[in-house]
């Protein structure tokens, strides 16, 4: 009589638990929950004066249907064999890819024709800067080929995959165009503004323990409390449109076939600085204004100009300067004790208030031992840095079925192309 009354106990409460159970509970990003769908445009970008002056600093995202398909070059994108055919030195182009082989993330080099007979076949992944052989083949999109916007317009980025699951990506310091070249994908997003303690769980704050990774197959509620009841949004994209991503959301793309994106990122800082009266002056679309016609030179080289380019961008607070280092050296400083630890010490003498923010005054105060003893610990970083990456072995990643499924904490897009300086740097 005893155990049938344990028995029906034990049920009762395994009922009770199984009703209470979110539904998305364990369960893909975004599958489950409040879903909506993202305004969507027909055939056309939304105007330079509607992306810098509502969608960017209302951080609305919005979709744009079909926009490239009337791109003079848009093509040759197709198909492999139209690409390798097409783009005379594509073939024999070095690139740097990431293998995913083994449940372990590993760069390795090989030329963009061995990558797109393998892409297809192994877990290989193409994030980078676009090739400078392709860039006469993409048209600048138009909201960005205004004069004044195209001094914000920070990379454009090349994206080649085939079918898997991406880890969930976050940029807080840009927005993005994110344009669909060939093939499809299922973006799911969510807005951190509205969500702080989404933002908290993937970039703890300064002093804050770092918690364990989330796999975006199986998203643990009772570990990751956060990511229950709140708005996914969702975008369903297929070749020749292009998704505007606002700063501060966090995003997940799932691709059903083999697939090629370009994303074009804008500096979200200096954005909300814009003139509006300048916007109104911006020429008309020209649909010859491809990529390689950018001067991209001014892009921060030093670590004199990352240290004022963050300046005069405003850009507060100590977890903002570290990400933003951790991009310039391709290198998650949070990730290594030392080599954050030497940054911190670094950030310290430079805020020299102590009172967590580094002003234009302050820097304009390093001279002399101070300046030396600050160049000093950048130079000791750098070869912290690089004495790991000569010693260390390819960290493995933590996923039961997929090795995408990692949540990558440096921005994917942007911490392939800048690389580690190898050589003494003064401020």
């Amino acid at each position: 009589m005893n155990s049938l009354i344990l028995i029906y106990l034990v049920t009762i409460i395994h009922f009770v638990v199984t009703i209470n159970k979110n539904p998305g509970h364990l369960k893909p990003f975004g599958s489950v929950g409040f879903l909506i769908d993202i305004k969507e445009l027909d055939e056309e970008f939304p105007t330079v004066l509607e992306l810098f002056t509502y969608y960017l600093p209302k951080s609305e995202p919005i979709l744009s249907r079909q926009v490239l398909i009337n791109d003079n070059h848009y093509f040759i994108w197709e198909t492999d064999k139209k690409l390798e055919n097409d783009v005379y030195g594509l073939s024999n182009t070095n690139i740097q890819v990431e293998s995913f082989k083994s449940k372990q993330r590993q760069r390795i080099q090989m030329t963009f024709g061995e990558f797109l007979k393998r892409y297809g076949k192994e877990p290989l992944l193409f994030a980078y800067n676009v090739p400078t052989v392709l860039q006469k083949y993409l048209v600048v999109p138009k909201p960005l080929q205004c004069d004044i916007i195209l001094e914000y317009f920070q990379s454009a980025i090349l994206v080649i995959n085939g079918i898997n699951t991406s880890p969930l990506m976050f940029g807080e310091d840009h927005d993005r165009l994110h344009c669909i070249l060939r093939g499809n994908k299922r973006i799911v997003l969510v807005n951190t503004l509205k969500y702080p303690d989404v933002r908290k769980t993937i970039l703890p704050k300064k002093g804050q323990h770092r918690g364990p990774p989330i796999n975006p197959d199986k998203i643990d509620f009772d570990q990751f409390p956060a990511f229950a009841n709140i708005d996914y949004h969702i975008a369903n994209l297929k070749s020749g449109d292009c998704l505007f991503i606002p700063s501060s959301w966090i995003f997940q793309e799932r691709t059903f076939e083999n697939t090629i994106s370009v994303i074009y990122n804008i500096k979200h800082h200096q954005a909300l600085n814009i003139d509006i009266n300048q916007l109104k002056n911006c020429s008309t679309y020209d649909a010859t204004f491809t990529l390689d016609q950018i001067d991209w030179s001014a892009e921060p080289q030093t670590f004199r100009d990352v240290i004022m380019n963050l300046v005069n961008s405003k850009v507060k607070g100590f977890d903002k300067w570290q990400e933003i280092f951790s991009k310039h050296l391709s290198y998650d400083l949070s990730s290594d004790s030392e080599a954050s630890a030497i940054f911190e010490e670094f950030y310290d003498i430079v805020d020299v208030d102590g009172d967590g923010e580094i002003t234009t005054t302050e820097v304009e105060r390093i001279n002399g031992v101070h300046q030396h003893h600050i160049t000093d610990l950048l130079y000791e970083m750098t070869k912290v840095i690089n004495n790991k990456r000569k010693t260390s072995t390819p960290k493995p990643v933590d996923s039961e079925d997929n090795p995408s499924t990692q949540i990558i904490e440096n921005d994917k897009e942007t911490d392939e192309y800048l690389h580690l300086q190898n050589d003494k740097t003064d401020l």
